[in-house]
């Protein structure tokens, strides 16, 4: 069988690559087994204050392992080429050798010793090698660490071990000498294109499963067919595998190594950002969301119930990282510039990381207790960097993707399963004090403003800016709510509430005015001068008189079938609240919720451009408009963005399922957005009239918009969509 990440051909002769796996593999097994935190990052040297120069070192070495990650891959599509055609892509190949050429251009080996190197060249190599070895071992630890926990099953964890050590061992023996190296890789890569005219038949990145299972099926035609040998095809189906176990850990450790490189998208200096990712609850029946914002300053969130599975371990993590660098770090940070951590963290099955909490209280990350830790070492700021970075929807998803391919792949008697469902919440932030001066003037609001104002907390949508004495109070009274909806029968224009208390109260009050007719009759000609049997008619015909208007006052129909069984058709949200007495906006958000759950119910407007499923003749009826807070809460987050023609707000949806949704700066034209143009025009209007009344906005699906920069969360908590 071909050796997928051989090494080989680039060993030096005091090397031996047995030993390099032996050494490697029992390293990270041990950072698996061990259970104490992950070891902080050693910068060797290289990484001491946190400056300037410690974050362009830190993008350089990172820059560099990309370089070698990318001659593993070229060597990897070369064996493709050999060995299993279909899976060989030419224009992916021609990527990786032009990658390799521009990376060499760039190394800082030559800096290090190019030819016949000087004492003081050689141990600033030395310093080089070591500063880059320490950032792979601390890499893989952690994501050794994460695989572990991601999923159990012995054919999960070790194909995956023994990939990850065999990739380590090669970026590690390529980085000796990567000048050499990659005219080495070149050479044959070039050899191979020569050999095969495949064109983009396949994905020019990564194989997803269904790309994997085509390949199979072709090799099975080939072998039916007789147009290849038995041992052709077992060669092939192993090429297969092979794909599997490396591409989601050549993705996640291209994003990653991606994120730690400075790519300047944001338009700030390299010691100016940011980085945020949060767990919060959404909607109902404690489902969460996941949102992230990276160091470019770019969205990306997640809601899928596999991926905030997949999640927790990597918050966990990210949780032990934070509080091992927080026992190191100084009481005050000395230095002009300042790198701050700021945390929340509430694990239900972690008593130690969380304060004394009622139940349901993992849907609101204001009641969970903030920490803080100020860095001046580059070092603590690289261990907490990585992990921070692990918790990205991006990763995640690929991650998800990534054990859901092995779990088809495995057979019956060994099954790859996920961990378990853990509950829990979370926020993490990272920024510079330059980061905090730099957005001053910008007229948007930080996530963690958001999460310590509670806006991110689903008690807003039953009682706005809820004190913490009264927290329990309103979590339980949105339980009950939860559940009172839970009941109601929904169709494709209407919910069906039984109001069982309302036609009894409508009732009995109708039968005390016929009532008082009967006892009327009863007087017969007690009363002189009335006739008993004149007054008791017109009171049956205001009993009768009662009932028309009490139907009417709730509903725009209501049957006589309906209302004799104690059930109510509401056609709008106005109609829904008069009849159950429900919050409009915390109804809004409960059809928003079961929409993506397989919910019947389509809308009409006025304000229906949120929902998804729209029937513009008979459907419910959205007749309120949407609040911000509904809108968060739902998972839809409104950015705002710059534009040639001012500022405008783009829609981040990660409502329930959804996998992965990314808002980048440069928007793509290809997606389809919500969004609200001109909102500069809009504001300045609202200000002029210093109106107390909700500003509303405009809201339209579209993918016309073009947009520069993402700028952060749009801050008009007050805000009315339409």
């Amino acid at each position: 069988m071909p050796q997928f990440d051989d090494l080989r051909a680039y060993l030096p002769a005091d090397l031996q690559a047995l030993e390099l796996w032996m050494d490697e593999a029992s390293r990270l097994v041990s950072a698996v087994k061990n259970p104490d935190p992950v070891l902080p990052f050693d910068g060797k040297g290289l990484f001491d204050e946190a400056n300037e120069e410690g974050y362009q070192n830190l993008g350089r070495l990172a820059e560099m392992v990309l370089s070698a990650l990318s001659l593993c891959m070229l060597d990897n599509e070369c064996i493709y080429v050999k060995s299993c055609k279909p899976l060989a892509n030419r224009d992916r190949l021609k990527k990786l050798i032009q990658q390799a050429r521009v990376s060499q251009t760039n190394s800082m080996w030559e800096e290090a010793g190019g030819g016949e190197a000087t004492q003081e060249q050689r141990k600033k190599k030395d310093s080089l090698l070591d500063a880059i070895f320490a950032l792979i071992d601390y890499t893989s630890a952690i994501l050794a660490r994460l695989f572990a926990q991601v999923a159990v099953g012995k054919y999960w964890s070790d194909n995956v071990l023994a990939v990850l050590t065999q990739r380590v061992a090669k970026l590690k023996v390529l980085l000796i000498d990567m000048h050499a190296n990659t005219l080495i890789s070149c050479q044959v890569g070039e050899a191979s294109l020569d050999q095969t005219d495949i064109s983009s038949r396949l994905s020019n990145g990564i194989m997803d499963e269904e790309e994997c299972e085509e390949v199979l099926r072709m090799i099975d035609a080939e072998s039916k067919e007789g147009l290849t040998t038995t041992a052709n095809a077992d060669v092939a189906r192993y090429c297969v595998d092979q794909n599997r176990f490396r591409s989601g850990i050549d993705t996640i450790l291209r994003y990653l190594l991606l994120s730690l490189r400075f790519n300047n998208r944001s338009g700030l200096q390299a010691t100016s950002f940011e980085i945020c990712g949060m767990v919060y609850g959404t909607g109902f029946e404690d489902f969460k969301a996941l949102l992230f914002q990276d160091r470019d300053l770019e969205y990306s969130a997640s809601s899928d119930q596999d991926a905030l599975k997949t999640a927790y371990p990597a918050f966990k993590i990210l949780n032990e990282a934070f509080h091992q660098v927080k026992q190191n770090c100084p009481p005050k940070s000395q230095g002009n510039l300042r790198t701050t951590v700021e945390w929340r963290y509430c694990d239900a099955h972690n008593k130690r990381s969380s304060i004394a909490l009622p139940d349901n209280a993992m849907n609101d990350l204001s009641r969970c207790e903030p920490q803080k830790a100020v860095m001046d070492s580059m070092a603590d700021i690289i261990s907490v960097m990585i992990p921070l970075v692990l918790t990205s929807p991006v990763v995640v998803s690929n991650l998800t993707k990534f054990r859901a391919s092995l779990a088809l792949a495995c057979d019956a008697k060994d099954v790859v399963q996920p961990s378990k469902n853990k509950d829990y919440c979370a926020f993490f932030r990272m920024y510079t004090n330059q980061f905090e001066k730099d957005s001053q003037s910008w007229d948007v609001m930080r996530l963690s403003a958001a999460v310590q104002q509670g806006f991110f907390s689903r008690n807003n949508l039953i009682e706005r800016g809820a004190s913490s004495k009264n927290a329990g109070k309103v979590q339980s009274k949105l339980v009950d709510r939860s559940r009172e909806m839970e009941s109601w029968v929904i169709d494709e224009c209407s919910v069906t509430v039984a109001c069982k208390y309302q036609v009894c109260s409508i009732l009995l009050v109708a039968f005390i005015i016929a009532g008082g007719g009967l006892a009327m009759i009863a007087c017969k000609n007690r009363i002189k001068g009335v006739d008993p049997s004149n007054l008791s008619m017109y009171l049956w015909i205001l009993a009768g008189f009662y009932l028309l208007v009490q139907k009417s006052r709730f509903v725009e129909e209501w049957p006589w079938s309906d209302f004799l069984r104690f059930r109510v058709r509401c056609r709008s949200v106005s109609e829904l609240h008069a009849i159950s007495g429900i919050n409009e906006q915390l109804l809004m958000a409960k059809l928003l919720h079961d929409e993506r759950g397989g919910s019947l119910l389509k809308t009409r407007g006025p304000y229906n451009k949120v929902f998804l499923q729209r029937d513009s003749n008979d459907g419910f009826s959205i007749d309120r408009s949407l609040h911000m807070t509904t809108l968060l809460l739902s998972g839809l987050i409104m950015l705002k963005v710059v534009t040639p023609r001012g500022q405008a707000l783009v829609c981040l949806d990660a409502r329930r399922g959804t996998e992965l949704k990314v808002v980048e700066h440069q928007g793509n034209q290809a997606q389809e957005h919500l969004l609200c143009e001109d909102i500069d025009r809009l504001q300045d209007r609202y200000g002029q009239k210093k109106s107390k009344d909700r500003m509303r906005l405009q809201l339209a699906m579209s993918k016309e918009l073009k947009w520069k920069r993402v700028q952060g969360v749009y801050k008009g908590m007050e805000a009315e969509f339409v």
